[in-house]
């Protein structure tokens, strides 16, 4: 990839350009490389358009205007000149690869959902507006988050963790007829006592779990399945898709169940 396509791509990326778009930043990349300084009306005659579309790709792109642009643009490229090429192309290959490996693992995330699950949630959460949360370890940012989410529709949430003891879990669940755990491994001692309990106790039990043959989501009523890179290693210092991915199917399931009225704004 030669230096004016890493620049190129460090702008693009995601933006969805037309054609029109993609020749205009090129354009303006090449003059930039040349050591030529354009204003938006010498760069808009050369191209023969509009000092407006010139802006409108400039916001598009990220920026308040040609101005921000321009000035961000001579930083990367005078940095590239100076000598830092090949490590601004690691870095970006670097970034690219990681990318398309989170993409990969979603799709297959995506791919392995049951639809009969999704339905079988929304029509949970559209009886229940009481719910309570469980998460275990780094999961708990996960019930958190969709504690939080939840609250915002109106819903009357509880969020507890494997902190708590049996007595405080049974007490509290007395109330409730949802429990929603997330646990990445699914065979942490006290979150399969946990689900037991509540199953017990008429609840019913959805799972968010990186291991879908682990013992809780063999217990559990509803259970979703986020691909986990580390299922095997259980390395927990390791950065994976797993987090983004979880949080993508999150609100993935969450703008399903606005699309079908399952829940509204209050």
């Amino acid at each position: 990839m030669n230096r004016i396509e890493i620049v190129y791509q460090d702008y693009a990326n995601e933006r969805n350009l037309n054609k029109a778009e993609s020749d205009i930043l090129h354009f303006l990349i090449q003059k930039k490389f040349d050591g030529q300084q354009l204003s938006i009306r010498s760069a808009a005659n050369d191209l023969f358009v509009s000092t407006t579309t010139i802006i409108r790709l400039c916001k598009k792109i990220g920026f308040s205007g040609y101005s921000e642009f321009v000035y961000n643009l001579n930083l990367k490229v005078s940095k590239m000149l100076a000598g830092n090429v090949q490590s601004v192309e690691d870095i970006h290959q670097s970034l690219a690869e990681s990318i398309l490996m989170f993409r990969k693992n979603f799709d297959q995330t995506f791919e392995s959902l049951n639809q009969s699950a999704i339905l079988h949630f929304l029509d949970e959460i559209k009886e229940h507006k009481m719910i309570y949360f469980y998460g275990a370890g780094f999961s708990t940012l996960f019930s958190n988050y969709l504690a939080k989410k939840l609250e915002l529709f109106g819903y009357y949430v509880s969020n507890t963790t494997t902190n708590d003891s049996r007595g405080i879990f049974l007490n509290n669940i007395q109330k409730y007829k949802l429990l929603v755990v997330f646990s990445r491994s699914g065979n942490t001692g006290k979150v399969i006592e946990k689900v037991k309990l509540a199953k017990e106790n008429g609840l019913t039990t959805i799972l968010f779990t990186g291991n879908g043959g682990s013992s809780t989501a063999q217990i559990a009523d509803i259970v979703f399945t986020v691909l986990d890179p580390t299922i095997e290693s259980q390395n927990e210092f390791e950065v994976t898709s797993y987090e983004s991915n979880m949080f993508m199917l999150i609100d993935l399931i969450l703008l399903l169940a606005i699309k079908k009225g399952v829940i509204r704004k209050v």
